[in-house]
């Protein structure tokens, strides 16, 4: 009767260490989905504004680069929060540096140096792929 009870015992063990590491597998993934998307959503929006001025002219209609104040950045800010949220922190912080050389890159109309901004946004690049596991 002994062996019964123990046999039972285990296999209920058994079953329940397998759901619950499935459960953990489920959500790490799940996870993993969330921090890749706030990654995804925020490099789009970023590549918007960056994009937008760097192909702004004098001639285009509406404002300049320069004349877009904080307001103007509410896309790019709350993806940014994403980051923050669902990231790491050290790509939480490559993501907020460059958004601060985007925010320079922005108040020279487009035509200052791109270099600080591009380094800014590659070291995020950088971080992005060794948190999810891309080479």
């Amino acid at each position: 009767m002994w062996e019964v009870v123990m046999g039972a015992a285990s296999a209920l063990t058994g079953v329940a260490l397998t759901q619950f590491m499935q459960g953990r597998r489920e959500a790490q993934g799940r996870f993993y989905d969330h921090r890749r998307e706030a990654h995804m959503e925020f490099i789009k929006v970023f590549d918007g504004y960056w994009t937008a001025a760097t192909r702004h002219t004098p001639y285009d209609e509406g404002p300049s680069p320069a004349d877009l104040d904080a307001e103007g950045f509410d896309a790019l800010t709350d993806r940014l929060l994403s980051v923050q949220v669902f990231a790491s922190k050290p790509s939480h912080e490559a993501a907020d540096k460059a958004v601060k050389k985007l925010y320079d890159f922005f108040s020279s109309d487009g035509k200052g140096d791109q270099e600080p901004l591009k380094s800014a946004f590659d070291d995020y690049l950088r971080l992005v792929r060794k948190e999810l596991g891309v080479k």
